[in-house]
């Protein structure tokens, strides 16, 4: 799973639009809103939809002025009892 930390930069008088728009958006996720117009915002992927894609809608949102990829995180999903392997010259 993918999970997107972004930064996204609305016009300030689109920003509650914008914040709608976002929540709509498979994986999207909005956990901080500034009168300023910025957001924090988690994409992540679902059974439908990559988080990258979830980035892309993003950008494309009317009212959106910028959106930064902060942080990625990728977890397999399930635990691998062989996945640290030693390597030896």
């Amino acid at each position: 799973m993918n999970i997107c930390g972004v930064l996204v930069h609305a016009s300030a008088d689109r920003v509650d639009d914008v914040a709608a728009a976002i929540r709509r958006i498979p994986g999207g996720e909005v956990h901080g809103v500034k009168e300023n117009g910025r957001l924090i915002v988690t994409v992540e992927d679902t059974a439908d939809a990559a988080a990258i894609d979830g980035l892309s809608s993003i950008h494309k949102l009317p009212g959106v002025i910028a959106a930064t990829l902060v942080y990625h995180n990728f977890e397999s999903g399930h635990e691998d009892s062989d996945a640290h392997v030693i390597m030896e010259a």
